[in-house]
């Protein structure tokens, strides 16, 4: 087997993942190849799919994902956009109190 560094714009990215990973699985499943999309990189307007598998199902493969940039690409603004760099302080975090409340309700009985 061989591998394959394929450089996707940012912005179709989440089209060749699909909805929870659905897309990149089926494709790597049909394919017969083990795909992994990296991390995105500071400054950088692609991102970068690693393809493991036989030449032809590399192939088969990068011609999926590239079917599926085609058919996108003029749906997604600023789809070569850079990556930036996530800003702590603008990230918020929420978390549901529900278990716990129920954990107590059910432990008290109220």
């Amino acid at each position: 087997t061989i591998s394959c560094l394929v450089f996707v714009p940012n912005g179709l990215v989440s089209m060749v993942i699909g909805t929870k990973g659905k897309q990149i699985v089926h494709l790597a499943q049909t394919t017969k190849t083990h795909i992994a999309v990296n991390q995105p990189v500071f400054k950088m307007c692609h991102r970068t799919i690693l393809i493991n598998g036989y030449p032809k199902q590399i192939s088969l493969a990068i011609s999926k994902i590239q079917n599926i940039m085609e058919e996108r690409y003029a749906e997604i603004p600023d789809c070569e956009k850079e990556s930036m760099p996530m800003n702590l302080n603008e990230i918020k975090t929420t978390v549901s109190l529900n278990l716990i409340r129920l954990t107590y309700c059910l432990k008290n009985k109220t």
